[in-house]
């Protein structure tokens, strides 16, 4: 059956493909671009296991996606991106029961359909992203199904309060969205004033606030305020370079309506600093600090590690978070990436081992894990081990 699934979903791929590719050409030779089509198909297998010595739980996922963008004008511009799922195996009851895999926490609009599900499978669709863009001179007006991105640390971003999403995410690179509208304005070419209100049904699930980033030295700096949910929010992030290498971090504050304690306020403020050697070997640090995280596990810890339910308010379990990652190119073809985050406070650890084998332009290979280690109760202990195979074809 996962055979003929994958299959099918490969040739409609392949159909769509070179359908964009014939139409992309007769446009060029017209010098006009009215639209494109993108996407990938990936096949990825999944182990997990708590003892190398007890059974072991196999998931697959066939992962497609479509993007496409369509042009009816100089300043107009359509998106739209469809995210296809087919889980399978044994272990897919234990998927089933987490409804946040399926269902963005973002949305206003219900755009996800579960199309199939059975004890050993489930099939899922899912638009996310839906927008209109429209662009004139130093104005841009987005809405609908977006990304609205705000963060500049590379690993956490409290500054992300519209999409924020988990490190742990790692199959999803192009990230959730959030259904709003966003009015962008450029004063110059280095400076960017920005509002976004996303709607909410009640107020305590509707955000609203605006950005100003500009540049001085040689960072970029922004500020922000607004609301979120159920709190005031103000913040601030940098990007730069110090000393050749990249320094950033971003901090927000968090003031419950109604709150007039200091310890009302929550703060996440993260930051990071990353060096790539003249080899190719790139190494990694940051550092989070989370207002709302526990300084050690308890019998009342909540796995929101792969719930996929997280905010720039509750961007990790933990109070303190030390990331640090290495990655090195061994050939033009290969490269490797290993990634790690400690809770000090209990001393427990995950670690993330990678290796990306690329085979052509457009397919490549992936084999790693994500490994938790620490006592059953610790923040990242007692989620055992989980090991990755997948295969990705883009066009």
């Amino acid at each position: 059956m996962s055979v003929r699934i994958f299959y099918y979903l490969l040739r409609i791929s392949l159909f769509f493909a070179a359908y964009a590719s014939m139409q992309v050409h007769a446009q060029e030779a017209e010098n006009k671009k009215k639209w494109e089509l993108g996407g990938y198909l990936k096949n990825m297998q999944t182990a997990h296991f708590t003892d190398v010595n007890t059974d072991w739980q196999f998931i697959n996922l066939i992962h497609n996606r479509e993007d496409f963008r369509y042009y009816p004008g100089k300043a107009w511009q359509v998106h739209v991106g469809m995210r296809n799922r087919i889980y399978y195996g044994p272990s897919v009851g234990l998927l089933a029961q987490n409804s946040a895999l399926f269902k963005s926490v973002n949305s206003y609009f219900d755009l996800q359909k579960t199309i199939a599900k059975g004890p050993s499978y489930i099939v899922h669709s899912t638009l996310d992203r839906f927008s209109l863009k429209y662009t004139h001179k130093r104005w841009e007006v987005t809405t609908g199904r977006q990304r609205i991105n705000w963060g500049q640390n590379l690993v956490w971003n409290p500054n992300d309060i519209f999409n924020a999403y988990s490190y742990f995410n790692f199959d999803y690179e192009e990230r959730p969205g959030a259904d709003g509208i966003r009015i962008q304005y450029y004063p110059s070419g280095v400076s960017d004033v920005e509002v976004a209100y996303k709607p909410g049904k009640t107020l305590d699930s509707t955000i609203a606030a605006g950005l100003y980033r500009f540049s001085w030295r040689s960072y970029d700096i922004q500020v922000l305020g607004g609301w979120m949910n159920k709190d005031y929010v103000l913040g601030g992030g940098w990007s730069g370079v110090m000393k050749g290498a990249g320094f950033n971090g971003e901090i927000t504050a968090f003031v419950p309506d109604g709150g007039n304690a200091a310890g009302d306020v929550s703060v996440s403020a993260s930051a990071g600093a990353n060096y790539t050697f003249q080899n190719s070997m790139y190494l990694h640090i940051s550092y989070l600090y989370c207002g709302t995280g526990m300084l050690k596990a308890d019998s009342a810890r909540q796995d929101i590690l792969f719930s996929q339910v997280v905010s720039a308010k509750t961007l990790s379990p933990a109070r303190h978070s030390i990331f640090a990652e290495a990655a090195y190119q061994f050939t033009p073809l290969i490269r490797g990436n290993i990634s790690g985050i400690v809770a000090p406070a209990d001393g427990s650890f995950f670690l993330g081992p990678f290796l990306n084998f690329s085979i052509s332009n457009n397919v490549e290979f992936l084999a790693g894990g994500q490994l938790f280690f620490g006592a059953s109760r610790s923040i990242y202990g007692g989620y055992g081990q989980f090991v990755f195979a997948r295969l990705k074809w883009s066009f």
